[in-house]
This record gives C-alpha cells, structure tokens and sequence, in this order.
C-alpha cells in the first residue's frame, strides 16, 4: 500500500511529516494512507523497467547493464524512467 511519501504532490519537511499540494498546502505525516489525489512520484517501483525482488531491493533493466536498485530510490532525474505498474499502486 502507498503512503504520502510515495506521491508526486508531496513535499517532505522533515523525517515525519512533510506537505500535501494536492489538498491545499496541508501538513501531513509520511506514513499515512494517501487521499484519492494520489499521483505516483518519481521512484523506481513506478518504473517499467523496475523488478522486485526480496526486502525493497529490485534490479533497474532499464540500462544496458542491469543494476541494483531500491524500491523507494528517487528516479525524477532518470533518464530512462518509464511510469509503470511495476508494483500495484492501491490509493
């Protein structure tokens, strides 16, 4: 399951909490269950060439060579990301 973290209109503030621009500039906690303004962000489960594997580590098959990758990696400056449904996205 998604959290607030995970969505492309959040803005974090600090390790706890961070800011909703979907929902008017709220403050939110980073865990918490996502509103139905949920928009995937940029990171490697979202990506096409992203596949899971054990414990949030997965391998990126974007690239020539394969490589290791974390779930929750930021990928907004990948060059080869490709919004997917590498993990089922529940809001």
């Amino acid at each position: 399951m998604c959290k607030h973290s995970d969505c492309a209109n959040y803005i974090p503030v600090d390790v706890a909490k961070g800011i909703c621009h979907a929902n008017g500039d709220i403050t939110v906690q980073i865990d918490t269950p996502t509103c139905p303004k949920f928009t995937p962000g940029f990171k490697c489960k979202f990506c096409s060439h992203y596949q899971a594997g054990e414990q949030n580590m997965g391998t990126c098959t974007g690239f020539e060579d394969k490589f290791w990758a974390f779930a929750d990696n930021g990928a907004k400056n990948c060059e080869k990301f490709e919004r997917g449904a590498a993990e089922k996205v529940e809001a």
